[in-house]
Parts: C-alpha cells; structure tokens; sequence
C-alpha cells in the first residue's frame, strides 16, 4: 500500500457541498494513503495543486492528471474524480504489473435527477489504478507538441496517428479487475459529459451504498422527479 497515491482532479463545476462531500468520502475509506490533488480552484485536500480556471474538456483533464503524475512519487497511482463515491475496497487493490492499466468493472452510475442506480460498462478513467511511469508516459506521448490548455478537445487527446481515440490506452494496456463494491457515479447539470454508456434497468439498491433514495439525500442532497 505505500506504493499507491490518489490522484485527485477536478475542474470545479460541481457544486461545491457536493464536491466536499466525495472528498470526505475519500478522506473517510481510503486509509493512510497519500493525496495529491490538481484542481482549477484552491481546495483543502492532500497535495493541492492550482492550475486556474483552463476550462472543462477530456483534454485539460489528462493535463491536469499529467500534472498530478510529474508530483507523485509511488509506483502506481489511483484515480478519484469530483462525481464519484468510492468504497473502501476500492482503495485496497494492488496491481501485480506497473505497464497495465487496471479498471475496476463493478461500475454503476446515478442518473440525473434520479433516485436509482444503472449498471455502468465495464472500465472507465475514473476507477483505475495505473503505474505511474507508464501512465506518464503515455500521456507524455499524446501531449507531444499539443497546446498546454484546450477546451475545444472535449474528448481526449489526439492518438499516436492523430486522429482521434476512445481512450489514451490501447486495448492490449487495459485489464479489468473486481471490488467487492461498487463504485458510483453521480451524473449532474454540471458534470462535463451528461451521458454515459450504461444498462437502463433502474436497481434500486446496491450492496455498501444502500437505497438510492437515501443515497441521493446523502451525498447530493437535491430534488428529484419520480
């Protein structure tokens, strides 16, 4: 476990009661281990690092992570995001290779204005855990005479041939993996990307995090349609 720093961005759209309330969620499950944050707005959390109000995209994001993994200094590095709750089991996986990006399957996603959960597909930037050498250079790679800052990429940055990828990790780099919890995503007004790839079946309950209902007043705490 001394090999692993979460790597927290955010560009601060969210609400901010909202997004304390995932970082005191992270700071309550995630045990001992160290946080570096790279935001656009100042924050109260581990390592904090201020880029400034660059905008939303896919793109300033891995900017943002690519700044987090230039100041970490473990062998793997965990992502947490500002729309989602992690459980503790989340924080106790530890990888056997640092060339392999690892994701987490057990994904489920709350719609907006919604009391329930749907099933999310498997493997998303936001529940991995990554060596960080070879997630730095990867990016390093993707980034190579790209602008520092661009809110016109609203997906990711350009492949190795320049057009455009579903991910900065090819197929062969990824590898699925199991919590024995789910990790859920709050889908927002706010968030940068509304929509989401998931099975529309509404579950009402899921194991550690309870009814969705209860769910909802607990961590977001707004109105809903029926």
């Amino acid at each position: 476990m001394n090999d692993i720093t979460i790597i927290y961005y955010s560009s601060n759209r969210e609400k901010s009661e909202f997004e304390a309330r995932i970082r005191d969620n992270i700071l309550k499950v995630s045990g001992d281990l160290p946080i570096i944050s790279v935001t656009q707005k100042p924050i109260n959390f581990g390592k904090n690092i201020v880029v400034g109000d660059v905008g939303a995209s896919g793109f300033n994001m891995f900017r943002q992570v690519q700044i987090a993994l230039q100041e970490a200094k473990t062998r793997f590095v965990l992502s947490a995001e500002a729309d989602c709750l992690y459980p503790p089991d989340y924080f106790t996986f530890v990888p056997e290779r640092d060339n392999l990006c690892y994701r987490n399957k057990n994904l489920y996603v709350m719609p907006q204005h919604r009391p329930y959960f749907w099933k999310k597909e498997e493997g998303a930037t936001h529940a991995q855990i990554v060596g960080r050498e070879f997630y730095l250079k990867t990016l390093d790679k993707l980034f190579a005479g790209a602008p520092k800052w661009s809110v016109e990429e609203k997906n990711f940055p350009k492949e190795r041939t320049h057009k455009k990828q579903q991910d900065v990790f090819w197929p062969n780099e990824i590898e699925l993996y199991e919590t024995k919890n789910p990790v859920v995503q709050v889908k927002t007004s706010q968030s940068m990307r509304h929509y989401t790839h998931s099975d529309r079946t509404a579950r009402h309950q899921l194991p550690y995090w309870g009814k969705g209902r209860e769910f909802r007043k607990r961590y977001y705490d707004i109105g809903y349609r029926h």
